[in-house]
């Protein structure tokens, strides 16, 4: 008896099972791997009906028993081709995973690139613009100074001078560090070599560089993404760390541009910054990673520095 009631309540479940899988065909836009699975449930409680019927009358077995077999046979059938059509849903969207990958690579790529012309067309302007005029009122200056034979006001102009000498040295500092020509012309060992000299000619910080890729060049947003970061990586050191080495390791191995970071400064948790938002920088070296399809890894605790691990293929 206990059996026959389980029975019972299974066919209604199954019934009920398969109600709920056509219920839900129109969630899945009516997608054929779908319709299949809610048959072959259909068929599963037809199958378990037929199974109480044999229990309730004996005389029919012969015949549940054939349709209980074929039933059989067709889920079998429907469970197979289900999961084929299930199979191609999966690959496809892998493809699609594949596409959008290389879509948003493909737009993070191209704002970079559009940043750096806008920062090149502003470092141009500013400093053949800016640059020559300040020029031209140096020589000016200088005139008026030969013509006048006060003492305080051949000091005024001579200070004067002097300003105009700090303005434009300062101009071109700020247009090499918006668009460094040194990058450009020379590539990203030269770029960085330039960098960290101006670095430790100013600040109290032991910064070691090395390299095999010399004077190799790559592609344009490789050498300018890795030229950002390590310089974002240099002064975030500088102004929060407070470090007193700094072991950069930039080397091409296998096709593959590898940069390790590290610092033995104060460290932080990389995590957490994200997380609140004060992590912007980090965001933004991700970001430039992204853009070429590149891995980042950022380790750091608080009180034993941080390493920053990136690689990206440079033969794409």
């Amino acid at each position: 008896m206990i059996i026959k009631i389980a029975l019972i309540l299974s066919v209604v479940i199954q019934f009920v099972a398969a109600v709920l899988a056509i219920s839900l065909i129109k969630r899945t836009k009516t997608h054929i791997a779908w319709w299949l699975i809610s048959i072959g449930f259909l068929a599963m409680a037809v199958r378990l009906f037929l199974e109480v019927i044999t229990i309730f009358n004996p005389e029919r077995e012969a015949l549940t028993s054939m349709l209980y077999s074929w039933l059989g046979v067709i889920i079998s059938l429907l469970t197979l081709i289900s999961l084929m059509f299930i199979r191609r849903l999966f690959n496809a969207q892998n493809k699609y995973e594949e596409f959008r990958t290389e879509r948003e690579s493909e737009v993070l790529s191209a704002i970079i690139k559009t940043e750096e012309n806008e920062r090149s067309r502003f470092a141009k302007e500013l400093h053949d613009g800016l640059g020559p005029l300040l020029s031209s009122i140096k020589m000016s200056v200088s005139a008026i100074k030969k013509q006048m034979d006060g003492k305080n006001d051949g000091s005024i102009i001579e200070n004067t001078e002097k300003l105009i000498d700090e303005s434009i040295f300062t101009i071109k500092e700020i247009s090499n560090n918006i668009s460094p020509h040194i990058l450009n012309n020379f590539g990203l060992y030269k770029a960085l070599q330039s960098f960290i000299t101006k670095i430790q000619v100013s600040n109290n910080i032991d910064i070691m560089l090395n390299s095999n890729i010399g004077q190799k060049r790559f592609n344009y947003n490789v050498e300018v993404v890795f030229y950002r970061i390590i310089c974002e990586l240099i002064t975030n050191t500088l102004k929060h760390a407070s470090a007193r080495r700094i072991t950069i390791d930039l080397f091409e191995t296998d096709n593959e541009l590898i940069l390790e970071y590290i610092d033995d400064g104060k460290g932080f948790s990389p995590e957490k910054a994200e997380q609140t938002g004060t992590g912007m920088g980090l965001s933004n070296m991700r970001s430039r990673v992204n853009s070429l399809n590149g891995r980042y890894e950022a380790k750091s605790k608080k009180g034993m520095g941080v390493c920053f691990n990136i690689s990206v293929k440079v033969n794409q």
